[in-house]
C-alpha cells in the first residue's frame, strides 16, 4: 500500500514547487453539505441526482468518512470508511458511485467530506482540557454541572459529562474519531519532514501514541482511556488519507474535503503562561501534515482530484488566542505553508464555517462591542481572512445553530433569517460560499429555509439569469432502488395528500392527517408517515418526519397505513426483530444486538462486552433517525 521512495521524492519536489499565488475560481461554487445515515441517506442522494441539472448548487460535500477510515484500492466497498451510508454488502459503493456519475453528469461537483464534529471530537481530552480546561466560567461548562457536578466526575459512564455531544443523543464512544497520525506511512514520514522544515515557531511534538482503538494514559491526570476510532489501519498498515484518495478514485469523486475540528487537541497541547494568552502552533503542525499527506497522495495517484478544508470563523485572525477554538490555524497554515494553502484555496477551497456564533457578550463572544449581529460577525471574520491575502468562502447554516444549545441559551443563538442573509451577500455574495445542511429544517417562519437560501447564494454568485438558480432542493421520492446494497430506508409518499386516516399505536387508536411537505407544523402537531405517528418538538415545513428532530417518533401505528408499502427491505425505527445486548449472552459473529438505541453486529465470539466501548462489535443503524453529526465553527 506504501509508495515507492521514488514517487514520493517525485511527488514531494511537485508540491515544493507550486506556486504560492491564490487565484479566484473562474466560476463561483455554490455547495451543501449533505449528512448521510443508513435510514434516509441514500434516497436522499438519489433524490439529488435524479434532479442534478436543476438544482441550486454545484458542488454537493458527502458527510461524513471516518479519518481512521480503511480502503483498499479495487476492493469497492465502504465497510471501513465509516460513511454511514449501508449496512451491508457493499455497504453502498454501487449505489453510491452511480449517484456520483449522476450529479456529475448534471453538472455538480462532488466531494467526500472526512472528519466533521464527532468525527474529530476526543471526549475525554475535550472535556478535561477545552471545555473544563479553563475554570469553571466557560460557556459550555453548565454540561459538566448538569452531567457530572465536578470535572472529576465526568467518566466515560456519563460519556465524560456529555461535552462533545448532549446526553439526549445516546452517544457512545463509537460514535466519535479522531485524525490518525500513520506512522507505517511512507507519505506521512515525507509529510512530517515537510511540516518540520518549515516550521515558523516552536519545533514540531507529534504524538504517535494517541492511536485510535487503543488505550492511552493522559501523563497530567494519569487516566487511562480508549481513544475513539479503530486501529485497523495499523492492523492493516496502512494511511488512511492515502487510502481516501484511492476511496475517491475509485468514486469518481470531484474531491475530497478535510473537515479539521480538533480543538480538544489545541488546548491539550496548548504552550504559553498559565494566565495566557497561550499558541496552539502545535495543532497547526498536525493539521499541515495531514494536508500535505493528502496533496501527496493526490498528486501520485489522482492528479485532477481537488482538495478542499473546512476552516474556523477565527482561523484567519492573527491575534493572541485565549483557548477554546482553532483561532489562527490557517493563519499560521498560509504564513508558514505558503504552498499548502494555496494549493487548497486553488483546487477545492478554503470553506470558513461562519456560523454556529454567539452575541454572549459575558463571554467576550462578539469580536468587539459594536460586532455582534450574525452579518456583522460574518464579515468581520471573512474580512480577516482577505485581510491576510487567504482565499476563502464563506459559510451559511440553516435553522437553529447547534451553538449556543437551544436548551440552555437559546436567546444568543444568531440564526440565518432574511435580513441577514442579505447583509451577508451584499458583501460575500459574489464569491459564492457553503452552507449546512441540504435538508436540514429552517426551525422557525422567521429563518431563511434550505432552498431560499441556496437560490439567494446561487442567484448572487452565478447570476439572476442562471437556470438552476431557480431550481429547488427536491425531497425524495421513494425508497431507493439497488442491487448490491442493503440499506434501512423508509419510503416516502407524494405530498400531495393529506387526507386524515384512522390508526392504531401501541394498541390504542389514533387519527391524524398524512404528513405533507407544503403544511407548516406548530409545536405538538401530530401526523402520519409510512405507517407511524410522528409529534412535531417546534415549527416545521418541508422537513421529513424520519429525519429526526424536529420531529418525534410516536411508533408504528399497527393498522392502517399512509403511503406505499416500501419495496426494499425495511426495518422499522432500524432495530425491529433485534434482541437488546445481554451482558451474560453469549454472541457469535455476525449476532446483531440492540444497545443504546442502535444496531450493532458482533464481528466475533464475544461474551460480556459492552456494545460501544468494544472493539468486538460494530455500530449499525441508529434505531431512529435524530442521531446527528453536526458541524460546529
Amino acid at each position: 500500500m506504501r509508495l515507492t521512495t521514488a514517487l514520493v521524492t517525485i511527488a514531494s519536489a511537485i508540491a515544493l514547487a507550486c506556486s504560492t499565488s491564490q487565484v479566484e475560481a473562474a466560476t463561483p461554487v455554490v455547495a451543501g453539505y449533505l449528512l448521510l445515515n443508513p435510514q434516509n441517506g441514500p434516497a436522499k442522494l438519489k433524490a439529488l441526482a435524479d434532479n442534478a441539472a436543476n438544482i441550486p448548487i454545484n458542488r454537493i460535500f458527502l458527510s461524513f468518512a471516518r479519518p481512521g477510515m480503511v480502503y483498499v484500492p479495487g476492493s469497492k466497498t465502504l465497510a471501513d470508511v465509516g460513511l454511514g451510508y449501508g449496512t451491508s454488502g457493499d455497504y453502498g459503493f454501487a449505489d453510491l458511485k452511480t449517484r456520483v456519475a449522476q450529479l456529475t453528469a448534471g453538472g455538480v461537483e462532488v466531494f467526500l467530506s472526512v472528519g466533521g464534529w464527532n468525527y474529530g471530537c476526543f471526549p475525554f481530552l475535550y472535556t478535561y482540557y477545552s471545555v473544563g480546561g479553563y475554570g469553571t466560567s466557560t460557556p459550555n461548562y453548565y454540561k459538566i454541572k448538569e452531567n457530572g457536578g465536578t470535572l472529576a466526575g465526568c467518566t466515560e459512564a456519563n460519556m465524560w459529562c456529555y461535552t462533545c455531544e448532549p446526553k439526549s443523543e445516546n452517544t457512545v464512544l463509537a460514535d466519535f474519531d479522531i485524525f490518525p497520525e500513520p506512522t507505517n506511512s511512507t507519505t506521512w514520514k515525507s509529510a512530517q519532514s515537510y511540516v518540520v522544515s518549515k516550521a515558523g515557531a516552536a519545533a514540531p511534538v507529534f504524538h504517535p501514541e494517541i492511536v485510535p482503538g487503543r488505550t492511552w494514559t493522559d501523563p497530567v491526570t494519569k487516566q487511562t482511556v480508549l481513544v475513539p476510532g479503530s486501529d485497523a489501519f495499523v492492523k492493516q498498515n496502512r494511511d488512511p488519507y492515502q487510502d481516501l484518495v484511492y476511496l475517491a478514485k475509485d468514486l469518481g469523486l470531484t474531491g475530497v474535503d478535510i473537515d479539521y475540528e480538533e480543538m480538544w487537541h489545541a488546548d491539550y497541547l496548548r504552550a504559553g503562561p498559565s494566565t495566557g494568552p497561550w499558541t496552539n502552533e502545535q495543532t497547526t503542525y498536525k493539521y499541515a501534515a495531514i494536508m500535505q499527506d493528502v496533496r501527496l497522495n493526490i498528486q501520485a495517484i489522482q492528479p485532477s482530484l481537488m482538495l478542499a478544508t473546512a476552516a474556523s470563523a477565527a482561523g484567519g485572525l492573527s491575534t493572541p488566542w485565549w483557548g477554546g477554538n482553532l483561532k489562527n490555524i490557517w493563519y499560521f497554515l498560509n504564513k508558514w505553508y505558503p504552498d499548502l494553502y494555496a494549493f487548497i484555496a486553488n483546487t477545492g477551497g478554503v470553506n470558513v464555517m461562519t456560523y454556529d456564533l454567539s452575541n454572549n457578550q459575558e463571554y467576550h463572544e462578539c469580536p468587539d462591542a459594536q460586532t455582534c449581529s450574525l452579518s456583522q460577525q460574518v464579515n468581520y471574520y471573512m474580512k480577516s481572512y482577505a485581510d491576510n491575502n487567504m482565499l476563502a468562502q464563506v459559510g451559511y447554516e440553516i435553522g437553529i445553530p447547534a451553538y449556543p444549545a437551544s436548551d440552555h441559551d437559546p436567546t444568543h443563538q444568531l440564526p440565518l433569517t432574511q435580513p441577514e442573509l442579505t447583509s451577508i451577500l451584499n458583501v460575500q455574495g459574489a464569491k459564492g460560499g457553503f452552507f449546512w445542511e441540504l435538508y436540514k429544517s429552517a426551525g422557525t417562519s422567521a429563518n431563511v429555509d434550505v432552498t431560499s437560501a441556496a437560490q439567494q447564494i446561487c442567484k448572487a454568485a452565478l447570476g439572476a439569469s442562471t437556470p438552476r438558480c431557480s431550481g429547488v432542493i427536491p425531497q425524495p421520492g421513494g425508497v431507493v432502488p439497488t442491487s448490491t446494497v442493503t440499506v434501512t430506508v423508509t419510503a416516502t409518499v407524494s405530498p400531495t395528500t393529506s387526507a386524515p386516516v384512522t390508526t392504531t399505536t401501541g394498541g390504542a387508536s389514533c387519527s391524524a392527517a398524512a404528513w405533507n411537505a407544503a403544511t407548516s407544523y406548530t409545536t405538538g402537531s401530530k401526523v402520519s408517515y409510512n405507517g407511524r405517528l410522528y409529534t412535531a418538538l417546534w415549527w416545521s415545513q418541508n422537513n421529513l418526519p424520519t429525519a429526526g428532530n424536529p420531529w418525534s417518533d410516536n411508533g408504528p401505528c399497527t393498522t392502517g397505513t399512509t403511503g406505499p408499502t416500501p419495496t426494499a427491505t425495511t426495518t422499522p425505527g432500524g432495530c425491529a426483530g433485534v434482541t437488546a445486548f445481554s451482558s451474560t449472552a453469549s454472541y457469535s459473529g455476525g449476532a446483531k444486538v440492540t444497545y443504546g438505541g442502535f444496531v450493532y453486529t458482533a464481528q466475533w465470539w464475544t461474551q460480556g462486552e459492552t456494545p460501544g466501548s468494544a472493539a468486538v462489535w460494530v455500530k449499525g443503524a441508529a434505531c431512529s433517525a435524530t442521531l446527528r453529526r453536526r458541524l460546529y465553527q
